[in-house]
């Protein structure tokens, strides 16, 4: 027995030491990257128990598959309902609780991890900051009165973004992506809202001028390894208009999604609308459709990007890129069988 116990500390501090020397992917977003924190948050009621695991989907999400492919460890504080910062814009009145924004999320790592700056044996770890949808759906009432002009919207939204990215590289981050918006006007819920043409102008200006603010800010920062802005915006675009890209992912529905949510002519239940869809998937085969719910994409989408992004960091560490073209999402999906229904947990 004590020869077994013995063994078993021995197995138990080797593999902890392995993942500890091992860098990490840290994710500081909202329900696109949540593995699961507001399910906590909220005991188990949001998302209901037809979304996996708590994601806001039908399986793993994108930097599950990121880490995994990378070898990485992954600290994720993303939270579903998260804006950049509650002091401009939140969801909290849909719930009645304090959704941490990715303000709070960066305060929270900073305050938890004061001598992360000091550590020279994170220069491989990665930093990824991932916001702005909830910010648009918590302002579309405004964004559609006229109330918030969409100059405004994106000023404040872009510049919030920056100065976070500006917080985490005094905290000690070298590797970063910043995500841009997703192409949000192609989501179900955008449709039954009448707000495809606002959200396609908001983001659109939005994605150019973050990235013309967030490169310049990369450019005159100190100690950075690599930067890039992650184009979500544009790999929606990419995959959701490729007819090649649809077929080879084995997707067969990109306009309706898998469960309902409520539809009312209230532009603010973004949440409600989650707390409100069925238990029960109103389709036989969630993983065929494109769109989850009426906001977030489904497992095989995740997956792919999760794999694109892999082809993307490693590009960054040897000082390039990897672009976002229908012939590399082809290769991806047919090198690695992404047509296929995700495998639960991840693997790859």
């Amino acid at each position: 027995m004590k020869l077994f116990s013995s063994v078993l500390i021995t197995i138990t501090i080797a593999v902890a030491s392995v993942q500890a020397s091992n860098p990490t992917l840290y994710i500081f977003g909202d329900s696109l990257s949540d593995v699961g924190t507001l399910k906590q948050l909220t005991l188990g009621l949001v998302p209901p128990n037809s979304y996996w695991q708590g994601r806001f989907s039908s399986g793993p999400v994108w930097n599950e598959y990121l880490a995994k492919l990378l070898g990485y460890n992954l600290y994720n504080k993303a939270i579903g309902g998260s804006t950049s910062d509650n002091k401009h814009s939140t969801l909290i009145d849909v719930l009645n609780i304090n959704i941490p924004s990715t303000q709070d999320q960066i305060n929270f790592f900073k305050f938890t991890n004061p001598l992360y700056i000091l550590d020279g044996t994170r220069s491989k770890d990665i930093v990824v900051l991932e916001v702005g949808p909830n910010d648009f759906f918590a302002e579309l009432n405004n964004l559609v009165s006229g109330a918030l002009s969409v100059s405004s919207f994106i000023d404040i939204l872009s510049n919030t973004v920056v100065s976070q990215l500006e917080q985490l590289r005094k905290a000690g981050f070298k590797n970063f992506i910043v995500a841009n918006l997703a192409a949000i006007q192609y989501t179900p819920y955008a449709g039954q809202h009448n707000a495809r043409a606002l959200a396609a102008t908001t983001v659109n200006a939005y994605n150019q001028q973050l990235a013309a603010k967030a490169n310049t800010w990369a450019r005159s920062a100190s100690g950075l390894g690599f930067f890039a802005v992650g184009d979500i915006g544009g790999f929606v675009e990419s995959t959701i208009n490729s007819p090649a890209v649809i077929s080879a992912l084995g997707l067969t529905d990109i306009a309706n999604p898998c469960i309902e949510g409520i539809n009312t002519d209230s532009v603010g239940g973004l949440l409600a609308s989650i707390m409100n869809c069925s238990n029960n998937p109103s389709c036989p085969d969630a993983s065929l459709h494109y769109f989850f719910d009426p906001i977030h994409p489904n497992e095989r989408v995740h997956r792919l990007y999760g794999y694109f992004g892999k082809e993307l960091v490693t590009a960054l560490f040897q000082g390039s890129t990897y672009n976002l073209t229908e012939p590399n999402l082809l290769s991806l999906i047919s090198k690695n069988n992404l047509g296929t229904p995700a495998p639960k947990p991840v693997r790859v």
